[in-house]
């Protein structure tokens, strides 16, 4: 009882020291908590190798002073290290960050147990019936997957049978997120500018081409096929596609994931501004294809569109565009060199097929005109009923504008050769002396022209011919030869070898 007036003394001096604060307007109130999932004004740039930039505006609702702000719908594979972040409007009543943290959120039970370590639970058994017949609350004290120890009344519950039940805690995240402290002079309404840096999204570009049966043209398409593994979609998104890989520095994997970053330096700031200010393409047509990111190249797509998370979003980049075609049909005939040491008699025929090819160039002037990304290429060609039918595959690469394209399809089914050594003769110790005779076959209902190529070794000169060859280095002659529809035309040729 001696010590009732000392206790009532101590409470008094705090009720003072309660309303000298109050009075010097010291009593400050809890940070305000905004969870931000409200996204405008999205922009995604996507590289080829699994890469790409995200910058999005978050509205939020902040009140005077220190504001806990928790940004959801980010990536699960965002580099926190890359983080940018911009108060939009008026600077000088815009809010400082103080500190910010990326929490990859829970993936797996395993994870979840892990964040409940230290906290009150519950332990649910049922009964035959299926309904709950005990509950025993306690503290999760260690815990994995299936196995866990319980705290309870004084006693640890090893592997306790039954469900684990655990409350809804505002520091248990099921979902990535990054969260913010800002501290605001005043109530107000603010945009925050945010960009990162995230793997879990890319891109490829592949062609459809219907040849006309009638004429050398060919009505071509490109498409961008996005694929969005980051966990989280970005709805009405301006898109940038990237040709091309910048080198980038970020924390591999796990490391990164499980990183938190507080704070970024500011060369660390001035590099990702300048990475943005890089990566605001632009241009014209269907993609914007006119702007070139250092020795990159943009194609920015005009529409808005919704990259949806695991699935393979399709963009016209290209319209069907009518280019003319250089149709190259080519044969290589067996190598001379064999037949060096059979004389005399009628050697057997070799049938040689003949590769399709087609040649086309990156002009205004052939419709085209615009830099082309590295992608394959199906062909179509329409049979005698109208139906297209698939006739062949190759490759485009990255294709600046005025430059070649050269494809090889595959194997024509109705144009081939015949050729055959009619004459294998020595002339001298050093000489022989072969005659060849060819007979080209085209099964079309048009004529083709089909480039022979043969080979030789040693020294070698062509002293007779029926078509007129061009030599085009020291091992290798060509021929160019007109064979009319659904009809043959034979190509002869002599040549003397110095072995």
């Amino acid at each position: 009882m001696k010590n009732r007036p000392i206790i009532a003394g101590i409470a008094a001096l705090f009720t003072l020291g309660a309303v000298w604060y109050a009075s010097k307007g010291v009593t400050r109130a809890a940070p305000s908590q905004t969870i931000a999932t409200e996204r405008k004004d999205l922009v995604l740039t996507i590289y080829k190798d699994d890469f790409g930039m995200v910058r999005e505006a978050r509205p939020l609702t902040l009140q005077q002073g220190e504001n806990h702000l928790y940004l959801r719908d980010v990536s699960g594979q965002l580099d926190p290290q890359s983080i940018l972040l911009r108060w939009l409007g008026d600077e000088a009543h815009a809010p400082q960050t103080t500190s910010q943290a990326y929490d990859l959120g829970v993936k797996t039970g395993e994870d979840l147990l892990r964040r409940y370590l230290g906290k009150e639970i519950e332990v649910v058994r049922y009964n035959q019936n299926g309904y709950p017949s005990d509950t025993q609350k306690g503290t999760l004290m260690a815990g994995q997957e299936g196995n866990f120890v319980l705290q309870s009344e004084g006693k640890f519950y090893i592997h306790p049978q039954g469900t684990m039940v655990a409350p809804t805690l505002p520091d248990v995240i099921p979902m990535p997120q990054v969260s913010l402290q800002a501290n605001s002079p005043a109530n107000q309404s603010a945009n925050l500018e945010f960009s990162y840096l995230t793997r879990g999204l890319s891109w490829s570009a592949d062609y459809t081409g219907t040849l006309s049966p009638d004429s050398d043209t060919i009505n071509l398409e490109c498409w961008a096929t996005v694929l969005n593994k980051t966990g989280t979609n970005y709805p009405t998104a301006k898109v940038t596609l990237v040709a091309g890989s910048p080198n980038r520095a970020v924390v591999a994997g796990e490391g990164r994931m499980k990183m938190k970053m507080r704070g970024m330096d500011r060369e660390a700031k001035k590099e990702m501004q300048d990475g943005a200010a890089h990566f605001a393409a632009g241009g014209r047509s269907m993609f914007q294809s006119q702007q070139a990111l250092g020795d990159l190249h943009a194609y920015t797509v005009k529409t808005p569109t919704t990259v949806v998370q695991e699935q393979m979003n399709r963009l016209l980049m290209l319209g069907s565009k009518t280019v003319r075609v250089i149709r190259d049909y080519n044969t290589r005939f067996p190598d001379l060199n064999s037949y060096l040491g059979m004389w005399g008699g009628e050697l057997a025929t070799k049938k040689c097929s003949t590769a399709v090819a087609l040649t086309f160039y990156n002009t205004e002037k052939n419709g085209l005109g615009e830099p082309l990304p590295n992608g394959a290429i199906r062909l179509y060609e329409p049979d005698a009923s109208g139906i297209a039918q698939f006739i062949g595959a190759g490759n485009i690469g990255d294709t600046p504008n005025e430059e070649k394209i050269y494809l090889t399809l595959s194997s024509a089914f109705d144009v081939f050769s015949e050729w055959k050594l009619t004459q294998n003769k020595k002339i001298d110790k050093k000489t022989v002396q072969k005659v060849v005779e060819v007979t080209m076959h085209n099964q079309k209902a048009r004529p083709v022209d089909i480039r022979a190529l043969q080979d030789y070794s040693g020294y070698w000169k062509i002293v007779q011919e029926s078509e007129k060859s061009v030599k085009l280095n020291a091992y290798e002659s060509q021929w160019t030869v007109r064979v009319p529809a659904n009809s043959t035309t034979v190509l002869r040729f002599t040549v003397e070898m110095k072995m």
